[in-house]
């Protein structure tokens, strides 16, 4: 920012209002999933922030995000239940170890309801495009809401839309001649019945794990398309698991289930419920158990050598004695971590990538009578069934494609920034070659615009809510700052991203992410960037948590004089005093000297 001209002081007037008083602040946000809900909720309980509205435009008809959409048999989460909640919001009454889809969307619509985020949602709302107004120092937002297109506007616009919301065919020749019922796990029709049908899977990738074993019950028959290796790892929180199974066996008297499940008991729940620390030791050792399992993930490390050797070895049992074809086929040379192997084919039918998962039931249902697994190429789907590359055609009724994401790297909708810049072109034609973005969050020359564990951010160790959470804290904390010192726009700069690239391109050097495969962590490129943190989850949350680093950032303040957020000379609290409803007696004096204490720790001036 340049320096004023001391003739232009002659103007200057003293705002008469207190020191840091909150400018107005309308942020929109762009979904309503874990994201968006846990943004409104810290932007009201944790930070209660003033002199603000909050709209989160939601595509979706409920709130939920990707636990709304997503139906299909089987859908699940692979981290144990009492580890994937918000860390402040337990659920003692989760029914499985490893929940299902339906009760994850009932967490978070019970979420919302209870804290009353819905106020602040607006369903059935699609964010098609923003435009910074470098005038007014607003986003001008298009959205079209029930059918309807809306213009609304914004100080600061959130994504938190994630990067997998963009569900995509199989490039395979002949897909629309297929006659039967096509079906895509991400857009499941639950009115499809395929019992006693003759049903196909294309894919190995997460849903196509769980969807696998509840259709292989039902179904006449079932043919597995699975051209890539993939690793099944043994159930994270695995030992607890077996703990909860044991001691389940010895008060009933049967043996549990050989799968990687567990119910918990209304004794069990009632514990929970009745005793917090109980409850908080419980998910410590889940959430523990999680984020022990980082050191497999540097290259040629015991860990990881042990993994390899403990999974293979899992993977073996698993499947059983013979079907030495399919062990041949489907267990991987290379180490855990690394996602797909090399393919010098063409059809590009497999999901690039994903995080290891447990796969409840998938190895076992592969191998069940009435089950075939194709290893081949496809070489052309047609009216009846698929035709593989070795020439044999397999008839079917039904064809599920669990073929993945598109991975996006920009928002589902157009974004202009700083002189008309589009945020596509931008990371299109940057000469590093992808996208740009400072900590996983924010954008140069797109001011005031945030993302929620974006681009280089936390995608592959730990647990996912804490990085969501601790995203949420960052940008609202920039909020806070938009308020407090008057700013009319916050833009992070070039050179900390392009030294922070340069880091975390040194350190993947040692990980077993950078082997020579293929995965959307490398958006799908042999030999590509990686965009994942360098680091473990606790690594990046250290690094998110506690005040921006505002040095990294250009900032532009809305009044001629930066230093107009001081106003008439007093603080909140010599203003109020005195007023209807604020503090009175010992509050009122514990605000007005609040630097007295008896030990030495933080205060804050209101």
């Amino acid at each position: 920012m340049g320096s004023i001209d001391p003739a232009d002081l002659q103007g200057y007037q003293v705002k008469q209002e207190w020191h840091s008083k909150p400018t107005y602040l309308r942020v929109i946000a762009a979904g309503a999933g874990a994201t968006g809900l846990c943004l409104a909720y810290k932007m009201k309980e944790k930070f209660k922030f003033e002199n603000y509205d909050l709209v989160c435009y939601e595509k979706n008809s409920g709130v939920g995000g990707t636990w709304f959409e997503n139906r299909y048999p089987g859908c699940a989460c692979d981290i144990p239940a009492h580890a994937y909640t918000y860390s402040f919001e337990p659920n003692p009454d989760w029914s499985t170890f490893y929940a299902y889809g339906p009760e994850i969307r009932q967490y978070f619509e019970g979420f919302a309801k209870k804290h009353d985020l819905l106020p602040y949602v607006k369903l059935n709302s699609r964010i098609t495009r923003a435009v910074w107004d470098e005038q007014q120092g607003i986003y001008k937002v298009d959205i079209i809401r029930d059918g309807q297109r809306i213009q609304d506007w914004c100080h600061v616009l959130v994504n938190g839309t994630g990067f997998l919301n963009d569900w995509k065919w199989p490039k395979i020749p002949g897909l629309a001649d297929f006659k039967g019922t096509l079906m895509h796990t991400a857009n499941w029709d639950t009115s499809v019945d395929y019992t006693n049908k003759r049903v196909a899977v294309i894919g190995t990738g997460s849903s196509a794990i769980q969807t696998v074993p509840q259709v292989q019950k039902a179904a006449q028959h079932l043919t597995a398309f699975m051209r890539s290796v993939t690793w099944i790892s043994p159930p994270v929180g695995g030992e607890v698991l077996q703990v909860e199974k044991q001691k389940a066996e010895d008060s009933q008297g049967k043996a549990q289930s050989v799968a990687a499940q567990y119910y918990y008991t209304e004794e069990e729940k009632k514990k929970f419920r009745e005793d917090p620390q109980h409850h908080l030791k419980y998910r410590q050792g889940l959430e523990g158990a999680a984020n022990m399992l980082f050191d497999m993930f540097i290259a040629d490390s015991e860990t990881s050598k042990n993994a390899e050797v403990l999974m293979r070895q899992e993977m073996n049992r698993r499947i059983g004695e013979g079907h030495e074809e399919l062990k041949a086929k489907l267990i991987p040379s290379w180490p855990p971590g690394c996602k797909s192997p090399i393919s010098n084919t063409t059809n590009n039918f497999n999901p690039p990538g994903r995080r290891i998962t447990p796969g409840d039931g998938y190895l076992e249902a592969l191998v069940q009578p009435n089950v075939t697994t194709v290893h081949q190429e496809i070489e052309r789907i047609n009216e009846t069934g698929v035709l593989d590359a070795s020439g044999v055609q397999h008839d079917i009724d039904i064809l599920i494609c669990a073929t993945g994401f598109n991975l996006a790297f920009t928002p589902p909708f157009e974004v202009l920034g700083r002189n008309s810049l589009s945020m596509h072109d931008f990371f299109t034609n940057h000469p590093y070659g992808g996208p740009q973005m400072y900590l996983a969050t924010t954008i140069p020359h797109f001011p005031n615009f945030f993302v929620v564990n974006g681009v280089r951010g936390n995608w592959a160790s730990g647990t996912a809510l804490p990085s969501i959470e601790i995203c949420c804290e960052y940008i609202l904390r920039c909020c806070a700052k938009i308020q407090s010192d008057h700013l009319k726009s916050l833009e992070v700069k070039q050179e900390p991203i392009t030294q922070l690239y340069e880091h975390i391109d040194a350190w993947h050097e040692g990980s077993v992410w950078n082997a020579p495969c293929k995965s959307w962590y490398k958006n799908n490129i042999v030999g590509g960037k990686l965009w994942i943190w360098a680091g473990s989850a606790l690594h990046f949350l250290k690094t998110m948590k506690g005040e921006p680093r505002f040095e990294h950032y250009e900032i532009e303040y809305k009044e001629r004089n930066m230093w107009s957020f001081l106003g008439n000379g007093r603080v909140k609290t010599e203003v109020l005093k005195g007023t209807e409803g604020y503090a009175t007696g010992q509050e009122l004096l514990e605000k007005l000297c609040p630097y007295l204490r008896n030990e030495d720790c933080d205060f804050e001036v209101e």
